[in-house]
């Protein structure tokens, strides 16, 4: 099964009870890639700093945290972890200019890391601000 996934959004819905991952995320990118997605007949993931692979009815509470350079092998592992959970065999990945922001940067490391680990092809993808998808 191929999966379309990207990192989540510091943009949130800060409603104090637990949230769906796809709303509680408010950023353009997570819905258009779930859009995407759906059209393609994909999994749709979001890769979150604190819990994970996680799909899109995951319930999430509101919280900040950003993936940090020590989370990044645990994080990684645990990433392999879904993606054989789920089946995956390949990888869609979306980003917004992963080289220009370090931040975004350690997201697809992780997923670098659990595709490889799982043996899956990893195609990452640059998400424009128009909805436009454009492979690298």
């Amino acid at each position: 099964m191929e999966l379309f996934a990207t990192y989540c959004s510091a943009e949130k819905d800060g409603a104090a009870d637990d949230l769906p991952a796809i709303k509680r995320y408010t950023s353009e990118r997570i819905s258009g890639v779930a859009t995407a997605a759906k059209g393609a007949e994909a999994r749709f993931g979001i890769l979150s700093g604190q819990y994970g692979l996680i799909n899109a009815d995951h319930p999430l509470p509101y919280y900040d945290h950003l993936l940090q350079p020590d989370e990044i092998t645990a994080r990684a592992d645990q990433v392999a972890q879904t993606l054989s959970d789920w089946g995956i065999t390949k990888i869609c990945w979306f980003s917004v200019a992963f080289e220009m922001d370090p931040n975004v940067g350690r997201y697809r490391e992780v997923m670098a890391r659990a595709a490889a680990a799982n043996g899956i092809e990893l195609d990452i993808k640059i998400w424009e601000p128009t909805g436009t998808l454009g492979l690298i």
